[in-house]
């Protein structure tokens, strides 16, 4: 598995949506449970400028995985090397200085 080493600008967005399966009564009552082991994966939504070619270079990182193949990464907040996906990111040309938005997800492999 390849890692992911490039740094992102330093405000960076993370989220956290915690599985959980519900059961409601009548009643109004819920009971809750946590669905699975790893219920709280987080996703986080980044931003990368530099010149072109060193965007192109995350792009191209990107492209290769595809969505499909995994990645290490370490992000800012825990400093923990974590296995991620991206299925999605978006490139802004500024002339001579690019800026490349993306959002990595969690995930178990």
């Amino acid at each position: 598995m390849k890692k992911f080493n490039w740094i992102p600008e330093e405000s960076i967005k993370v989220s956290v949506k915690p599985k959980v399966k519900v059961i409601a009564f009548g009643d109004g009552y819920e009971q809750r449970i946590a669905d699975g082991i790893n219920n709280q994966l987080r996703e986080y939504s980044l931003s990368f400028s530099g010149d072109e070619a060193d965007i192109r270079e995350i792009d191209k990182f990107l492209t290769e995985h595809g969505a499909v193949k995994a990645f290490g990464w370490t992000p800012q907040d825990t400093w923990q090397t974590g296995t991620f996906k991206c299925e999605e990111w978006s490139i802004t040309v500024n002339g001579y200085w690019n800026q490349l938005s993306a959002k990595f997800q969690e995930i178990v492999a």
